[in-house]
């Protein structure tokens, strides 16, 4: 089911699957999210295949749960349910208020709108290793950074302090 968020700068519709887009999850948990997304949009010229906007909102809008990383961190790397990545995780980790919003989008198959693949409060940032969209920059990043765990579902046999990649 698609669900219509709202027109770019130039006049293209954009929407988002609420069922089964990772962009879902985000906003089931933070349901402004959707507001912020359709306000970002609106300021936005939407163009190519393929676009990942960083957009500053230019007030303080939530928390960024993916931060830099020290020696001091306690960190583990774990998949999530239903994941087949590792993702690099904090314990004890503060979040950092933030005033941007990352959004994904892809243009459909039709070519006339473009459908919301993920959002999140916070700046952009490489694929995880190992994804299908592996950037050179991303194990570097995520070799730095870690997002801070809290409450997530772990597949607790794949938990290890050990880096997979």
């Amino acid at each position: 089911m698609k669900h219509p968020i709202g027109d770019s700068s130039n006049g293209v519709t954009v929407c988002v699957d609420l069922i089964r887009s990772k962009a879902a999850a985000h906003i089931a948990q933070q349901p402004h999210l959707l507001g912020l997304i359709r306000e970002a949009v609106s300021k936005t010229t939407v163009r190519g295949p393929q676009m990942s906007i960083e957009h500053d909102m230019g007030r303080a809008i939530g928390y960024n749960f993916v931060i830099p990383t020290t020696e001091k961190h306690t960190i583990l790397y774990a998949r999530m349910v239903h994941d087949e990545l590792y993702t690099r995780f904090v314990k004890n980790g503060q979040p950092q208020p933030t005033q941007y919003i990352t959004i994904i989008l892809t243009r459909s198959e039709t070519g006339d709108s473009y459908e919301l693949q993920d959002a999140w409060i916070g700046r952009v940032s490489p694929p995880r290793p190992g994804s299908q969209h592996e950037t050179p920059a991303s194990k570097s990043y995520w070799s730095t950074h870690a997002h801070i765990l809290n409450n997530e579902s772990l597949q607790l046999r794949t938990v290890t302090k050990t880096c997979p990649y």
